[in-house]
């Protein structure tokens, strides 16, 4: 299972602002959380360019076919070297994907409670739990796992002083992760 479409997504996370968020707890941890999104999109993004140029690099097991001929010992070693370690980018990939969901997960708890202290409505957060575990499972992750991550977020922004909370800040970040749900779906649906 390969992730390509994250690509697009890369551009949001390089070009939204730091700036945007001054010095609210909240407002740093929801950045922050998106920052490590955004390094699992990179090691995912090289981590399929290894696998691509690895798929190219497999000649051997192609020759053999091509001839209709059994293959050679050493041709044989080379394909299977070539079969391990596509299972081990595969296995990398599946670990940033996995990284990224759960990240996503606290962002979004994150957000609820900030959505809720400054009246916003622009995330339908009644859909957010079947969606987390929609997402958890094509990944192999446990959607109750998941789930708890969601809830922790949620109750660790309760803790944190609201009251002062940059609304504005919280307008703008919304704004970045609708862009970046946006151009997953349309990456997603040119794969198809």
């Amino acid at each position: 299972m390969r992730f390509l479409y994250f690509y697009p997504i890369s551009f949001f996370l390089f070009v939204f602002p730091a700036a945007l968020f001054a010095a609210e707890s909240l407002d740093e941890r929801l950045f922050s959380e998106l920052r490590l999104i955004n390094q699992s999109m990179s090691k995912l993004a090289s981590e399929n360019e290894a696998f691509i140029k690895e798929l190219d690099r497999e000649r051997c097991m192609k020759a053999a076919r091509q001839r209709n001929a059994p293959m050679n010992p050493s041709c044989e070693e080379q394909s299977l070297k070539h079969l391990a370690t596509l299972d081990e980018s595969n296995g990398k990939s599946e670990v940033y994907v996995k990284q990224m969901v759960e990240g996503w997960a606290k962002v979004y708890g994150m957000l609820r409670v900030a959505h809720m202290q400054c009246d916003l409505n622009s995330i339908n957060f009644e859909a957010v739990p079947t969606s987390l575990r929609a997402q958890s499972r094509l990944v192999e992750l446990d959607p109750d796992d998941v789930l708890l991550e969601y809830i922790e977020a949620s109750e660790g922004a309760l803790d944190e002083d609201l009251n002062d909370l940059d609304c504005g800040a919280i307008k703008s970040f919304t704004a970045t992760v609708q862009q970046i749900v946006i151009a997953a779906r349309r990456a997603q649906e040119r794969m198809r």
